[in-house]
């Protein structure tokens, strides 16, 4: 059985803090203000009383654990405040100060969570695309796969009635200068439709080997569509977007003779 020594320290403020120090295990309860200097204090003196006793103190850790934590809930926040944002306005439009604004913080504290603006909106397109996987996702599992008229479509009407992410999506596929991690992730990005696009079409009993290079060039196609005509001069945004799905038909309707009903 491994020895425990637990040592109560009664700290000014007449809360009292436990410490546990283990020989190959220990645990820390932490509270609020243990980031304060003097708390900081009193734990690295714990701590060497503890190593004089030959005591391993793992507290660190479970603290890295627990501030790793807070930070990622911090960061959601500032995502969720772009993603607000960009639902009032176009999103090039909104700046790193804009947003640090909607979050309550300082412009200087939101660099510490995403170093560029590309980043951030990576983040929050990411978020936004696997909210809408979920329902592509469904079509996979059907006992019968949807057609791949119905995935066009889908694909179609969610960036058309998504117009924040669409706008990130055509920014992040055009700029050539992106930093190579935001890269790497819209990668990551695009690739969750193509799987699932290659998942149809397999189904459907397009040979693997050949399903990825067809579900490139259908996705290609589907977002060439979109950005051909998103801005197309008719009288209004519904016969624009009919425009559209009558051209996602056609197109759809082409890859279903060439690759399922042969």
């Amino acid at each position: 059985m491994v020895k425990s020594n637990i040592i109560h320290i009664n700290y000014p403020e007449n809360r009292q803090y436990l410490h546990s120090c283990r020989i190959e295990e220990s645990s820390f309860a932490l509270s609020d203000d243990e980031t304060s200097a003097k708390s900081k204090r009193l734990l690295n003196e714990q701590k060497t009383q503890c190593a004089g006793k030959g005591w391993i103190v793992l507290a660190e850790s479970r603290f890295a654990e627990l501030k790793e934590k807070e930070k990622e809930a911090r960061k959601q926040i500032v995502v969720e405040s772009a993603l607000a944002l960009f639902a009032k306005k176009p999103f090039y439009e909104v700046g790193m100060r804009e947003v640090a604004d909607e979050a309550g913080i300082s412009p200087a504290t939101i660099y510490r969570y995403f170093p560029s603006q590309e980043e951030l909106f990576h983040e929050a397109f990411l978020q936004e695309i696997a909210s809408a996987s979920t329902a592509f996702k469904s079509m996979m599992i059907k006992d019968k796969p949807a057609s791949i008229e119905e995935f066009g479509i889908t694909f179609v009407d969610h960036l058309i009635e998504n117009e924040s992410t669409f706008q990130m999506m055509t920014y992040l596929m055009l700029k050539n200068d992106l930093a190579n991690p935001v890269m790497g992730k819209f990668d990551s990005v695009t690739k969750i439709f193509f799987d699932l696009f290659e998942q149809l079409l397999v189904r459907h009993g397009v040979k693997k080997e050949n399903a990825r290079l067809y579900a490139h060039s259908f996705i290609a196609s589907l977002a060439g569509i979109l950005m051909t005509f998103r801005n197309y001069p008719l009288k209004n945004k519904k016969a624009i977007k009919d425009h559209i799905i009558k051209i996602i038909k056609i197109t759809s309707s082409l890859y279903s003779q060439q690759l399922i009903n042969k």
